[in-house]
């Protein structure tokens, strides 16, 4: 076994890895940007990137009307956003009321009607001031507790229309508050131009949910196919985490609850606090013994009951402290399971490979936006929708890992398989070497001989009893058969489904007996084995119980038609002359049927229906 010692200077090597990268990505992230606080010139361009170019005023204390923000403008109380601060798109997790003020002057060619888009769908409160220089101001008001239904524009993010006019200086005051992130990322849009971009950030939403639903689906049906509870916790993780990410998007309430503001509002939080709960339960599952030789298998239940309580307290109590508590125990949640799959990966457990690629995907978008929601990342199209790309990357691996786990599974099955069928051949072997022994034993000693021959009685009568198919075909014997109606009765209980018994019963088999002799009868009914076997399932039981006569046992059938088909194609199939010792040999079968329950709830009723069926149409071949 591999030391402790190793295993840490292997982690400590991937965290110094991980932290350049990370490093070196906050540094290109957070690099200054050039900040204009002069006026801005609006003209023909189709987009105006607005926040870069805002003053600002944060307010801590009761809210401030118009009329006392303007004479605060006045005062100088408006601070400009300094080069490579974030404040101007991002205030992070915060419960001030942040005003933004920016002055533009529109250009003779100017276009009339636009669009001003605060590109942050979770914003409790936003209210938009516009007026011509010494003109009144204009208010508009929208916010995630306003039902979509309710909008002006059915758009995921808040929009306000504008008329502008030709060489005129315009003032806008920009009031957001929220519980959650405080992002106010404002654009000025010409309306062909929202329209078209648009079209790039549903298309790329439509990919991510339509990649998100494809994997919540094939585990669901894993799930239903494996009875593994392990997908079903994956399918509940990826549809929590869909939620909330839809939520920061804005498409809850355009697609799930329009008319339901409240919803919309604790969406964000709240599904990720839920897809928490989910992947601490999909953690400590998938990772096995690994936590509990760490001395940390209670690590994701904390965790766990931690994530369930923030989503009560952003229920019940407060979204604003729910959001902080998730920000921070998702960043806690990604670095244990990367270190613990860590130490998977190091002692080769199934899919650990996929599962440590998986949580630093997802560890690093949890860095961004958790940086994002606390204001040390300015808001853009990556930090935005950091936990999008991290956590579609995220569940893709997840989702391979638990493939990979299904395979080293079904080969660790394969090789118990054969070592089960190496010690049953010693077994033979030895049992064979054992009489051979007795064999040279019986001109020595009389009373060994006797007493062997006791032993030996009493195995072969054992091996008898255990036997369960039959020495000239290879078939299930009657015992097998008795074990299989037995549990295929309690699964059709258990499951309500139908199972069919069919009688089969060779046509004129003497005369085959007769005629060529019963080597020849022996070689025709291995051929009929065989043929009957070929036409059915492995699952399906195909049994020999006495000289010509046959039973076929098929569970979780469908229709009776097919059944009938089924019939039809055995008839034909055996009908074929079977050649032996160049003599072309024809046989044919007669073959009663009855379904369980449907025609009989036991078994004794059942062999005789598909008995009596089946000799009523020997006798109609006889006749005919």
């Amino acid at each position: 076994m591999q030391s402790i010692e190793a295993v840490w200077r292997r982690l400590i090597r991937y965290a110094r890895q991980s932290i350049l990268f990370g490093l070196i990505l906050l540094a290109c992230l957070s690099s200054p940007s050039l900040a204009d606080a002069q006026n801005i010139q609006v003209g023909n361009e189709p987009h105006y990137v607005l926040s870069r170019h805002f003053s600002v005023l944060r307010h801590a204390g009761p809210a401030l009307s118009l009329q006392q923000v303007l004479d605060l403008q006045q005062q100088g109380e408006f601070r400009g956003i300094e080069p490579g601060s974030t404040a101007s798109t991002n205030f992070g997790l915060t419960r001030d009321q942040v005003w933004l003020f920016q002055s533009f002057t529109t250009t003779g060619n100017v276009p009339q009607r636009w669009f001003l888009e605060v590109a942050h769908a979770s914003l409790d409160s936003i209210d938009v001031y516009v007026a011509e220089q010494g003109g009144s101001y204009t208010q508009r008001h929208a916010g995630d507790r306003i039902p979509f239904s309710a909008k002006p524009f059915a758009h995921r993010h808040h929009l306000f229309e504008l008329i502008l006019e030709p060489n005129t200086r315009y003032d806008l005051f920009i009031r957001a508050e929220s519980a959650g992130t405080l992002s106010v990322p404002v654009n000025l849009w010409q309306p062909d131009a929202l329209w078209a971009a648009d079209q790039y950030s549903y298309t790329f939403l439509s990919a991510y949910y339509g990649l998100l639903g494809g994997l919540m689906f094939y585990n669901l049906f894993l799930f239903l196919s494996l009875r593994d509870r392990l997908y079903l916790i994956y399918v509940g993780f990826v549809a929590c985490l869909a939620l909330g990410q839809a939520g920061l998007a804005g498409l809850t309430g355009q697609f799930l609850w329009p008319n339901n503001a409240l919803l919309t509002h604790l969406s964000p939080t709240g599904g990720v606090a839920l897809a928490g709960v989910f992947g601490t339960m999909f953690v400590h599952r998938f990772l096995g013994p690994t936590p509990r030789t760490l001395y940390m298998h209670w690590v994701m239940p904390v965790l766990g009951v931690v994530f369930a309580a923030c989503f009560l307290i952003t229920l019940f109590v407060s979204y604003f402290f729910g959001a902080v508590i998730v920000n921070i125990t998702s960043l806690l949640f990604a670095l244990s399971a990367l270190f613990m799959g860590g130490v998977s990966l190091y002692r080769g457990q199934p899919g650990a490979k996929f599962f440590v690629l998986a949580w630093v995907s997802l560890l690093l978008s949890i860095v961004v936006i958790a940086l994002h929601n606390l204001g040390g990342l300015p808001s853009n199209g990556f930090t935005s929708n950091a936990l999008m790309f991290g956590s579609a990357a995220e569940m893709l691996l997840l989702s391979l890992a638990l493939a990979d786990r299904i395979n080293s599974m079904q080969q660790a099955q394969d090789r118990a398989q054969q070592e089960a069928l190496a010690v049953n051949r010693k077994m033979v072997e030895a049992l064979r070497e054992s009489e051979r022994q007795l064999e040279f034993r019986v001109a020595e000693r009389t009373v060994e001989l006797e007493q062997a021959n006791e032993e030996l009685t009493r195995s072969k009568v054992l091996l008898e009893e255990q036997a369960n198919h039959d020495a000239l075909t290879g078939l299930a014997n009657r015992k097998l058969l008795g074990d299989r109606l037995n549990l295929a009765q309690m699964r059709s209980q258990r499951n309500k489904q139908k199972f069919v018994l069919m009688v089969v019963d060779l046509n004129e088999f003497k005369q085959i007996n007769d005629r060529y002799g019963h080597m020849a009868g022996d070689r025709v009914l291995v051929a009929v084995a065989q043929r009957l076997k070929a036409h059915l399932r492995e699952v399906d039981t195909v049994a020999r119980v006495g000289g010509d006569e046959f039973v076929l046992l098929l569970e979780s059938v469908g229709s009776f038609e097919a059944m009938e088909l089924l019939q039809r194609k055995l008839l034909a199939e055996v009908a074929k002359p079977i050649v032996i010792d160049d003599q072309a040999i024809s046989v044919g079968m007669s073959i009663g049927m009855a379904v369980y329950p449907d025609d009989a709830a036991d078994m004794d009723s059942l062999f005789q229906l598909a008995d009596k069926q089946m000799y009523s149409l020997k006798h109609a071949t006889n006749a005919g």
